[in-house]
């Protein structure tokens, strides 16, 4: 036996043609690009879960909210760790655990998912001033309490499989990936310090992030980094992570010839696919 999930992230509903985007955005078909999803677990084999990476809506308002929690009714549960766009208000944290607590545990957005084979443990980054509000500045860091509840359920000693999910990256996408001339979303120093120490510290195996709509992947002392790339822009792609007593493995797979509407592709932004180091990895644990 093992755990079987999948990983996607940056759904932006309601966005429309505002936001940023790599490849062409199909939001207004995220129904359909859904639908297909539950085609594509069926090709690949049952899941426990699905994890959502953030930025589920584009803009946090009742009506985008109402409208999620009905598109992610599927038929597995779904986990969500709230992104920037999801907190577009002061009062953002308030409105999902009132309308969608369902995404949550705990009654909050910093939770763990235990399974037998392993821990998934949920911390939303901040971007500014206030907690869980995000207006325009982009400085991703954790709470000092954000943190302290991520090391006490570390330190218990647990020997599982341990991951992180947060929503921004902790590492910049290089060079050699994007062809630029310089690394691509690249966060703050004292983000990644943060992060890689609890990772070394702590044996994480996996941190799983979005935010800059590409594949990627880097290997830092033993652990590996993951963005995921849109759900929503072409090729619609999502992750499949299957963990059991002895590795972990990532596949990448993309629902381009199961939607049911004609999509256009930016072939100057092959990028934000990744190389196959970027789509695929397996490790023992």
């Amino acid at each position: 036996m093992s755990t079987r999930f999948l990983f996607i992230a940056d759904t932006h509903w309601g966005s429309g043609e505002k936001g940023y985007t790599l490849q062409p955005k199909y939001d207004h078909h995220l129904h359909n690009i859904l639908d297909a999803l539950d085609g594509g677990v069926d090709e690949h084999g049952t899941v426990d879960f699905i994890l959502h990476g953030g930025d589920m809506v584009h803009t946090l308002d009742l009506a985008g909210l109402e409208a999620v929690s009905s598109l992610f009714n599927r038929r597995v549960p779904v986990w969500l760790c709230l992104g920037n766009h999801d907190l577009t208000r002061p009062n953002g944290l308030k409105l999902w655990m009132e309308h969608c607590s369902r995404f949550f545990r705990d009654d909050s957005p910093n939770y763990a998912i235990e399974t037998p084979d392993c821990v998934i443990h949920v911390i939303p980054n901040q971007y500014g001033p206030e907690p869980y509000c995000w207006e325009e500045e982009q400085t991703a860091h954790f709470l000092p309490d954000q943190v302290a509840e991520l090391e006490t359920r570390l330190s218990s000693g647990d020997d599982r499989c341990q991951i992180i999910l947060t929503h921004s990256p902790i590492h910049a996408i290089d060079v050699g990936q994007t062809g630029r001339e310089e690394p691509f979303h690249k966060p703050p120093a004292d983000f990644t310090k943060t992060v890689t120490n609890i990772a070394q510290r702590y044996n994480i195996s996996a941190v799983l992030g979005a935010h800059s709509h590409a594949n990627m992947h880097k290997e830092l002392n033993g652990t590996h980094y993951i963005t995921v790339s849109s759900f929503v822009e072409t090729p619609f792609e999502f992750k499949l992570f299957e963990v059991d007593s002895d590795t972990i493995r990532m596949t990448t797979h993309n629902l381009n010839d199961r939607v049911d509407f004609k999509a256009e592709y930016n072939w100057n932004q092959t990028f934000a696919q990744g190389r196959a180091r970027d789509r695929t990895f397996e490790r023992p644990l």
